[in-house]
């Protein structure tokens, strides 16, 4: 993995656009995201290049395009994929809190190409000062933030890594969309991946695919993966609950 690389300090003209991505800008009018996108800073990333400095100072990050990746990983090397995230949020900019526990090192890196910009703690402080509406939208992420890691915690403490997969391969679904009880993962998810998500290994995330496919729930066509029967792997999650 290697380090981001800046945008040139001045933002393009159109940078604004791409600020309407964000969800929790949606209520700013278009002359307010183009001040907000002068103050940003902008940084390309391409497929696995580490985003140097998101949790780690106060900077708020917001996605504007593409796919990122949210890793810790021990001194031994094994690691743990805490999410992802998508198009159109925010992610850091908190305050760093003093703690007398050991810092959890956190790795963002890109899984596909993507534009991030990001916004200095001052302006991130008067942005929700001044726009209420963009404050609430603040709010409500985190309360979804609480959600979707309680649920995974939940998953992690009382699913086997199998119906854990299960549960993952369906989320999946839903979000790429079924039609007719099928659904389409384009590109495929990789296994090493998988198993950073699970905290496995590669090989049992494989055995378990393999089984799915003989079962006749999934096929791989060329570089994606098929769900064919959405309904059976939900059947199989919860018959394991």
């Amino acid at each position: 993995m290697t380090a981001s690389i800046p945008v040139p300090s001045h933002a393009p003209a159109t940078a604004w656009q791409g600020l309407r991505q964000i969800h929790a800008l949606q209520s700013l009018s278009d002359e307010r995201l183009a001040e907000l996108a002068a103050q940003c800073r902008w940084q390309h990333l391409a497929p696995g290049q580490i985003l140097a400095g998101a949790y780690a100072d106060q900077r708020l990050y917001m996605l504007v395009q593409g796919s990122l990746r949210v890793s810790s990983f021990t001194q031994s090397g094994r690691g743990l994929t805490l999410g992802e995230i998508t198009q159109g949020v925010f992610f850091g900019g908190l305050p760093q809190q003093q703690s007398d526990c050991t810092d959890v090192p956190l790795v963002v890196d890109a899984v596909t190409p993507c534009l991030v910009a990001s916004l200095a703690h001052d302006d991130v402080e008067a942005l929700l000062m001044h726009e209420p509406l963009v404050l609430r939208a603040f709010i409500g992420r985190l309360s979804d933030l609480v959600v979707a890691l309680a649920q995974r915690v939940v998953n992690l403490g009382t699913l086997s890594v199998r119906s854990h997969l299960h549960a993952l391969l369906l989320a999946r679904a839903e979000r790429a969309g079924i039609a007719q009880g099928q659904s389409l993962l384009a590109p495929a998810p990789r296994q090493t991946d998988l198993a950073l998500l699970l905290g496995t290994s590669r090989e049992e995330v494989a055995r378990e695919m393999s089984r799915l496919a003989r079962l006749g729930l999934l096929r791989r066509e060329g570089r994606n993966l098929r769900i064919c029967h959405v309904d059976g792997l939900r059947v199989l999650l919860e018959e394991a609950r």
